[in-house]
Parts: C-alpha cells; structure tokens; sequence
C-alpha cells in the first residue's frame, strides 16, 4: 500500500484540530494512516514540515482566490463586497486548516512565521489598496485602509470558531451580514 502526502496532511489536520500540534506525535498520525512511523518518514521529514504544508496550502489558497479576483473588471466598492464574499467562502471551505491556522501559528518555527506573516501582510495590503482606490475615486470614506482591512479579515477568519455549516445561515448570507456592517460605515452613500 503506497502512501500520499496528501492523505498524511488530511491525517494530521484532523489530528491536530483534534488534539493539538504539540501533543499530536508523528506515531499518532502514522497510527492513524495504519503505516509504521519509519515508513511515514519515508513521505515527510518532521512533524514541524506537515505543519508548514498547512500553513502554506491555507495561505496558497486564500491567495489565489484573491488573485482570480482582482483579476476581474469592477469598481472599488464591488470589489471590496467580493473581497469579504471570497474570505468568507475561503474560511468555510477550509474550516479544519483555518483553524490550525489561527491556532498554531505560535509553533511554526521563526523563519515560516516570517514567511506567513509577510504573506498575510501583502493579502492585508491588497484589501487596503481597494479601499484606498475607493476613497480616491469618492466612492469609500478615507477611513484607515490598514485597519478596516484587517476588520474585515477579522470577521471573516473568526468564523472558524464558531461558524455552523449545518447550523441556520449559508456562508453566503455571513458575507451579506457582514458586507452589510462594512458598507455602512465605509460607503460615501
């Protein structure tokens, strides 16, 4: 029986969200998988690599769903609903990573943590320059980008703590509610 890291990263997800990275060893996540932990050492180097993996496919994933977006023709103020709609979409489609995310980031060692919050840094950017255009153009008050950019993606990521897929609203009907709050206090009408 041949193995994926893939199915390794899923395991450890799971198994993380469930215990914790501290506490989850790479003897849990090989037991889980029904492999030897020598044999997990043939697909992965450490525990602390899946880590990276999540942290990385989280960001990639947020990331490219913004660069799909910001690709597309619209004005400031649509773009931004779309932003908040995407993040919200984002954060339940990934749910157990987001999680992890926001949970464990204290055990990445120094270099990834440099590398995440520089990305999360240049995803805020993003955000704060489409508010920063809509300002410009008098569609958005002049309120601080950074700030608002980091509300918004304060909202959205919180989701993960407490956001029911089974439970009464859609993803879709959180993004209306919260692009609701944002629009009443950033649009000019």
């Amino acid at each position: 029986m041949t193995l994926k890291r893939e199915e390794i990263i899923l395991v450890a997800v799971k198994l993380f969200e469930k215990k914790g990275y501290a506490a989850t060893s790479v003897q849990d996540i090989a037991n889980e998988l029904g492999f030897t932990k020598a044999a997990l050492y043939y697909y992965i180097e450490s525990k602390e690599e899946i880590l990276w993996a999540i942290f990385d496919r989280t960001m990639s994933t947020a990331e490219k769903r913004m660069q799909e977006l910001m690709k597309k023709k619209m004005d400031p103020v649509s773009r931004l609903k779309q932003i908040i709609v995407n993040h919200v979409r984002n954060n339940q489609d990934e749910i157990p990573y987001m999680r992890i995310f926001f949970s464990e980031k204290s055990q990445l060692p120094p270099d990834k943590l440099k590398k995440i919050t520089e990305r999360e840094r240049r995803y805020v950017d993003i955000i704060a320059a489409v508010i920063r255009e809509g300002a410009a153009q008098g569609k958005l008050k002049p309120i601080a980008p950074a700030i608002v950019s980091h509300g918004i993606l304060g909202m959205c990521n919180w989701m993960y703590h407490w956001f029911n897929p089974a439970g009464d609203l859609k993803p879709e009907q959180v993004a209306e509610i919260y692009i609701n709050i944002m629009m009443s206090g950033l649009c000019k009408e």
